[in-house]
Formats: C-alpha cells, sequence, structure tokens
C-alpha cells in the first residue's frame, strides 16, 4: 500500500509540472553562420547547441518554435 501511495504522489507531481522537460533528438551539429532557416532545413536550437533531424519539415505539431527567425525547441518553465 506504501509504494502504492509513492507512485501515486509521484504521478501527480509530474503532472503538476507539466511532465518530463524537453530532450533533443536527431545528431548535434555545427551551423554556419550564413545558412537561413527555413521550414524545411531540420535544423532547430536547444539551449546554446543546433540539432538536426533528416528530412524533418518544422510545423504546427513539431514541437519547434519559431523565435527570431530560429527554430527552437522550447523549454517550458
Amino acid at each position: 500500500m506504501k509504494r502504492l501511495t509513492l507512485l501515486a504522489a509521484l504521478v501527480a507531481f509530474t503532472a503538476c509540472k507539466g511532465g518530463p522537460p524537453p530532450v533533443p533528438e536527431g545528431a548535434a551539429v555545427i551551423i554556419r553562420q550564413n545558412h537561413f532557416h527555413t521550414r524545411y532545413c531540420g535544423h532547430y536550437l536547444f539551449g546554446t547547441q543546433w540539432y538536426f533531424i533528416e528530412k524533418h519539415r518544422h510545423g504546427v505539431d513539431c514541437d519547434h518554435e519559431l523565435v527570431d527567425g530560429v527554430w527552437t525547441l522550447v523549454q517550458e518553465d
């Protein structure tokens, strides 16, 4: 019974916090300064690191947000 209560408390805590933090996917890459990001390039920024997902297309449900012309995986607070 004690384990069940602890598990329920952990689930409730996770639900209140909005779930686990986002985890970047794809390969970490270095972007040239003259690169122009489009919704088709597959690059996105997470923190200070760039990532690339092959054949990725940015859009409404891709978990990336366009911030100042850069696709970003947003870290919720």
